[in-house]
């Protein structure tokens, strides 16, 4: 399992904390540094499978924060997509329904190796969310600096309930995002199961 950020890998850690069954990684944000970490994980590892999981912005305007959302249904850009008017032109122009910024990159390093991949991502800001320049500076280097943040706020304190409302929707979308994952993995370790007991009984 390959996270970005330790704000989303968290939730998920505690849920299979005693696992045998899973390994988790948290690679920094951007392409650059997910290709590097889903290579040494299939390496150090030899997984049967990638999940990139974590975060992603919402391109479908259906789309609520927490819901989930899956490969192929992602686009990966570069850069934090803020302004509804480019999260309407980037659906339009791509056919997703979602974007992050690591997925394709975690894709491309398993096709190198040759091991399965799949993405699921949890919606953390909807599609007519606006994201303020300063926030996405803010943000743009995967973690946030307390001070750069506290200077943020005196400077314009009106980025404080955009703050509050990140947080919070990060929140609510790292603990659907576990809840979702650790389901998947049940049902998956559920299959084998009745797979093999059937096998067994031939």
């Amino acid at each position: 399992m390959l996270f970005a950020l330790e704000r989303e890998a968290a939730p998920f850690r505690r849920l299979v904390r005693g696992r045998q069954d899973v390994a988790v990684r948290v690679s920094g944000v951007g392409r650059a540094a997910a290709q590097v970490t889903a290579l040494r994980l299939v390496d150090e590892v030899r997984p049967d499978r990638v999940i990139a999981a974590g975060f992603c912005g919402a391109l479908d305007p259906g789309l609520k924060v927490g819901d989930i959302v899956v490969s192929p249904r992602i686009v990966t850009v570069d850069r934090i997509v803020g302004p509804p008017g480019e999260k309407a032109a980037l659906r339009a122009s791509a056919g997703a329904d979602a974007v992050d910024m690591e997925s394709a990159a975690v894709e491309e390093a398993c096709r190198e190796r040759g091991v399965s991949f799949f993405a699921v991502r949890a919606v953390s800001d909807t599609a007519d969310a606006e994201l303020s320049p300063e926030l996405v500076r803010l943000l743009s280097g995967g973690t946030v600096s307390v001070p750069r943040v506290l200077l943020a706020l005196v400077r314009r304190p009106a980025l404080l309930p955009e703050f509050l409302r990140l947080g919070r929707d990060t929140a609510t979308a790292a603990g659907t995002l576990a809840r979702a994952l650790v389901a998947k993995l049940d049902q998956e370790a559920g299959a084998s199961d009745t797979i093999t007991s059937s096998r067994s009984r031939t």
